[in-house]
Order: C-alpha cells, then sequence, then structure tokens
C-alpha cells in the first residue's frame, strides 16, 4: 500500500470514528437533558408542596430572600456560595427551572414575595436512570471504532495482497513480453535459415532442367537422325519439369484467401479424384470411397480444397508407384468434418514425417516438393489442419479437419 493511501484511508477511518462519538455524546446528552427535565418537574411539584406547608423535603433545602441572602431549611448546612452559584442566583427568571453546578444539580421555585426556595441533589441521583443507557451507547462506540480497526487492518491486507498481486502480474507480462521477443527472433532467425534452404533448393530445382535443357540446345545442332530425336525429348520434357516447377512455386508464393462459404464437400472431392484418373500416374491406381452421407456441406473454397485434394492424392498415387488402392473416406467428428486418403504404399519414416509439408522437400524424381506444402497452407487458411500417420512398411494415412460452422 503506498503512504499516500493508507494516509487517506487512516484520516477516512478517524472522520468516521469521530462522527460515531459526537453522535455517542449527544445521545448521552440528550438522555441527560431529558432525565433533568423529568427531575426538575417532579422536584419542582415537591417544592410547592413545601411551599404550601403540605410536605417536607428530605434534600437539602435552602430560602433565598428577596434581598439574595440564602438561609437554610431544616437540617440543610449553610450554603458557601460560591461566585457561580451567585451568578445562576441573579439570572433566575420569574418562572421555576434547575441547573447543574459542578457535581450538584439544583431546583428553584419563585415565591410571591420575590424569594426562592432552593433545592440542591448530587447530579449522579438526577441522571441514575440514564446510566445504563450510557453504557451501552460507550460500549457501541467501542464496538463499532474497533470494528473499523478491524476493517482497516482487513483492507490494509487485501490491498497489499492486490498490490503484490499486481506487481506479480507485472512481471509475468514482462516475462511474457521477453518470451515473445525471444520467441519473435528464433522465428524470425528460423525463416531466415529457411529462406537459406528454400534458395539453395530453388536454384537446385532451377538449375538441373536448365543444365539438360542448355546441354541439349549445344548438341543439337550437330546431331543427326534418331540422336536429334532423343535431344529434342530431353528439351521438351525437360522444358514441361521447369515449367511445372515455375506454375507450383508460383501458386505456392501466393497467400491463399479462400472465398469461403457453404459447399457440397463430396462432390468437390469426387470432381478432383476424377480428374488425377485421367493422368500417367493414376492408369493403375484403384479408388475405393467410404463417404459418410452424413457429410453434407462444409465450408470452404471449392477450387482450393480440389486442389488439396488433387495435391494429397497425387503424392498417395507417387508413393504406390502408379499401381495400388488409394482408400478415401469422410466423417464427422463432433465440429469437424474429416476426409482421409490412405494410400498402399511404403510409408512415411517418422523422422520424415514433420519435413513433408516443407517447401521444395521431395524424395520423388519428378516431384517438386511443393504440393504438399500448398495444401497445407491452404488447409490452414480454412482454419483446419493435416495429420499424417504411417506405419513406415506398408501404408500412410492423411487427414484433413475442416471446421464446420455452428448449427446452434
Amino acid at each position: 500500500m503506498s503512504f499516500k493511501r493508507a494516509l487517506r484511508f487512516l484520516a477516512l477511518m478517524v472522520f468516521i470514528c469521530v462522527v460515531v462519538v459526537l453522535l455517542a455524546r449527544s445521545s448521552i446528552w440528550e438522555l441527560r437533558s431529558r432525565a433533568e427535565q423529568g427531575f426538575t418537574h417532579q422536584r419542582l411539584a415537591d417544592l410547592q408542596e413545601v411551599a404550601r406547608g403540605k410536605h417536607t423535603l428530605q434534600a437539602p433545602l435552602y430560602l433565598v430572600t428577596p434581598q439574595g441572602e440564602v438561609r437554610p431549611l431544616g437540617k440543610a448546612s449553610p450554603l458557601q456560595m460560591g461566585e457561580n452559584i451567585r451568578a445562576q442566583l441573579s439570572s433566575f427568571s420569574s418562572g421555576p427551572g434547575g441547573f447543574r453546578h459542578r457535581d450538584q444539580y439544583w431546583v428553584y421555585l419563585p415565591l410571591t414575595d420575590g424569594g426562592y426556595l432552593l433545592s440542591s441533589t448530587p447530579y449522579q441521583e438526577v441522571i441514575a436512570w440514564t446510566t445504563g443507557f450510557e453504557v451501552r451507547e460507550i460500549r457501541n462506540v467501542i464496538l463499532v471504532m474497533v470494528a473499523f480497526g478491524v476493517l482497516a487492518l482487513v483492507w490494509m491486507w487485501a490491498d497489499r495482497r492486490a498490490v503484490m498481486a499486481a506487481q506479480k502480474a507485472q512481471m509475468v507480462e514482462e516475462l511474457e513480453r521477453k518470451v515473445q521477443e525471444r520467441t519473435d527472433a528464433l522465428q524470425r532467425m528460423n525463416r531466415l535459415a529457411r529462406l537459406g534452404e528454400f534458395s539453395a533448393g530453388l536454384a537446385h530445382e532451377i538449375r538441373n532442367p536448365l543444365g539438360s535443357l542448355v546441354t541439349a540446345a549445344k548438341l543439337l545442332p550437330d546431331a543427326m537422325g534418331g540422336e536429334q530425336e532423343e535431344l529434342v525429348g530431353v528439351i521438351k520434357r525437360e522444358s514441361a519439369r521447369l515449367d511445372r516447377f515455375l506454375a507450383d512455386f508460383l501458386h505456392f508464393s501466393k497467400a491463399p484467401l479462400p472465398r469461403i462459404k457453404m459447399n457440397p464437400l463430396h462432390p468437390i472431392l469426387q470432381r478432383a479424384l476424377e480428374g488425377l484418373k485421367k493422368g500417367e500416374a493414376f492408369q493403375k491406381v484403384r479408388v475405393i470411397y467410404r463417404l459418410d452421407p452424413q457429410v453434407k456441406e462444409a465450408p470452404c473454397d471449392p477450387e482450393q480444397l480440389e486442389q488439396v485434394f488433387w495435391n494429397i492424392a497425387l503424392n498417395g498415387a507417387q508413393a504406390i508407384g502408379g499401381e495400388g488402392e488409394l482408400l478415401v473416406s469422410s466423417s464427422r467428428n463432433g465440429r469437424w468434418v474429416e476426409i482421409s486418403i490412405r494410400d498402399t504404399g511404403p510409408g512415411i519414416p517418422p523422422e520424415r514425417r514433420e519435413q513433408i509439408f516443407e517447401p521444395l522437400y521431395t524424395e520423388k524424381r519428378k516431384g517438386t516438393g511443393l504440393g504438399l506444402s500448398i495444401a497445407s497452407r491452404i488447409v490452414e487458411a480454412h482454419g483446419g489442419f493435416i495429420q499424417v500417420a504411417s506405419d513406415a512398411r506398408s501404408w500412410t494415412l492423411f487427414t484433413i479437419s475442416l471446421p464446420l460452422q455452428d448449427e446452434g
């Protein structure tokens, strides 16, 4: 707790305690005033009886003559009047009343001859019936002050805990910020490292077909007959390879911005596979469908999702060498729809499964190493993800998970 806050709180507590004490004191004064009024009324009735000679008073009684002389009546001892009493007597009005002087309470009654009857009683006897109320008032004041004291201690303890919690939260936030800065720095370094690897792979993928083209072009003018046809075939094949790689690279370099809307999922999947069946890699591949009829529409960009199915299915067909089976299935898993493509190829070793989605990573002679990277980026842009499972000997399973819209 800061010093200023503690000082303000303590000042507030002192103010509240002062108000409580003043209220209690005012209440006690009100009780004593009522006791004095009641006692004065009763004593005046007694003095009137004494003035008529019908009653005697046990309390000290005095007669004040019109000349101001004070005479004790009955067993009363002579009154040693001080200046305060004389001032009170000199200020008597024509009506009866009472007043307190030190530890005595005096009641006076005007007489017809201009004198007064004056009676005294110990003040504690006058206010005796208020003692219980005053004790309760004092006790309540003490309880209130103790309660506020406890409240002050609890508040200061809670405030200290809150300050400590705020400091800890600030420390945690600072640590998180530093961790985030370190993470960002590591990611930048990782991106630079991957950029270097990608650049090296890109140069390698372009240099190989380009080198074959240059060599074939140099030998072509001097070639004759069948050798010339072979060189022309090399030029066509390598040109097609280079064109395919550049097309894949351009597609990879563009950030996928899907135009997502509800579309039937199974027709997109079947359209991609039917298009692949016309290619050379699918001539001896048997496709088996196990599609869940409960899977109908899904939020997606149909053209981009067809590219995903095309790339993964083509990867499976190339893995089995163009001869084998592809099992294509779909299912609903909570708020996700899952499309699985399983091939009967040799499988993927565990140490390679995290690398297959990296750009330019491939072990196929005719592959560009961009197909799975493009598929992964498109699925992530749809809010989904791709999982890979394999026994590393006889099969590989790619599972594409896409989020469904909330139907509730």
